[in-house]
């Protein structure tokens, strides 16, 4: 099997895992407790907060752990408008994660007006349209960092910088760009940042929620992470967000310059094999790992199902939308020819190999050749 799915979710890494399988064994204590037995696990818990918030360059004070990137952007949206009761306008763009999107639509519902602003065919934003778009009522303005689908980089401290200008809170969902790129909150000045675990090779069910001010109203409450969300901590989960952070700081990102090279390399050599072949998003500012690649008269989900058959897997577009059959929102907001160019989503990961690539164009120009000749 060649995985090239990695911004759907990325295999865990056994540094990580074996840092877990202490706190799913024998060191089964509740950080809570008094005794040592309970004291001692709270320890690393808080030792695993630290090397988050040194991956963020933050007090460990302002990370709250959670249990998904989808939690922590709800969280975010949800404390944001508890702390503004009398203002009902958010802005947002047509490209978030479904998450944010699904949110918004609940509080359109519930009486908010959402701006959600255009992306160009590139999926650029345009800062003055944003700044166009705030009202005195506005309360929230949530930007993603780095988009799931196309890989475009977001600038979020230009945003937060305007968004400050105004007193209005910012939250940026970084779950894709987590581990990806370097994210400074303090250069940033965002207000509350999303993080997942799976996206960063941590088993399903951990992400995190920065938030800047001590101001907080939490969505589930209890006394846990400072009064800010209540639950007993998934400690196994959180020494491993903590060791894959650590991991993350001592490689500082070289990993993700390889994954740069090996995703320009394969574009090429796909562009110099194959005829009529469209890459969307922004080129020149992406995620090291993504591509949305495309090939004129070839349907994407066809061609992701016969390179399943050749034991390649890709998407067609966020796994979190793939039970919907309708065309991506991401795409959609890009003016997307998808009727000639609908693409496949290759995305790598840290264990991506350059074999692995050199079989998949291999297969990937077979394939396509193969499709192409159905449709004549």
């Amino acid at each position: 099997m060649i995985y090239l799915d990695n911004n759907a979710t990325t295999k865990v890494d056994e540094e990580v895992l074996n840092a877990m399988l202490p706190y799913l064994k024998e060191e089964y204590g509740n950080p809570s407790s008094t005794y040592s037995f309970g004291k001692d696990i709270k320890e690393k818990v808080n030792e695993a907060r630290n090397n988050v918030a040194r991956l963020l360059n933050c007090n460990p004070d302002n990370i709250i752990f959670t249990s998904c990137g989808s939690e922590s952007n709800a969280t975010a949206i949800m404390n944001a408008i508890k702390l503004n009761p009398n203002k009902k306008h958010i802005i947002t763009t047509k490209v978030e994660h479904a998450s944010i999107i699904e949110t918004m639509g609940y509080l359109e519902r519930e009486g908010y007006e959402i701006t959600f602003l255009e992306v160009d065919d590139k999926g650029r934003l345009d800062l003055e349209e944003l700044k166009k778009e705030i009202t005195p009522d506005t309360c929230l303005i949530s930007v993603m960092m780095a988009n799931n689908e196309i890989g475009n980089i977001y600038p979020i401290k230009e945003i937060a910088k305007i968004a400050k200008e105004n007193n209005i809170i910012m939250h940026t969902d970084a779950v894709q760009a987590a581990g990806k790129i370097k994210i400074d909150v303090e250069d940033l000045n965002v207000d509350m940042l999303s993080i997942s675990g799976h996206k960063i090779n941590v088993p399903k069910g951990i992400g995190i929620l920065y938030v800047r001010d001590k101001k907080f109203i939490p969505l589930i409450f209890g006394h846990q992470e400072k009064n800010r969300r209540g639950g007993t901590e998934n400690v196994p989960y959180i020494i491993g967000l903590g060791k894959s952070c650590e991991m993350i700081i001592n490689d500082n990102y070289k990993k993700s310059e390889e994954e740069k090279v090996l995703r320009d390399y394969m574009e090429s050599e796909i562009k110099k094999n194959i005829e009529d072949v469209f890459i969307y998003g922004d080129l020149d500012n992406r995620t090291p790992n993504t591509s949305s690649i495309a090939f004129k008269n070839v349907k994407a989900d066809e061609l992701m199902l016969v390179l399943e058959s050749f034991g390649v897997l890709v998407s067609t577009g966020s796994a979190c939308n793939s039970e919907l059959a309708v065309p991506s929102h991401v795409l959609t907001a890009c003016h997307a020819n998808l009727e000639e160019y609908s693409p496949i989503r290759v995305s790598l990961g840290k264990y991506t190999t350059k074999e692995e690539i050199d079989q998949f164009i291999k297969t990937l120009i077979n394939v396509v050749k193969m499709l192409r000749s159905k449709v004549k």
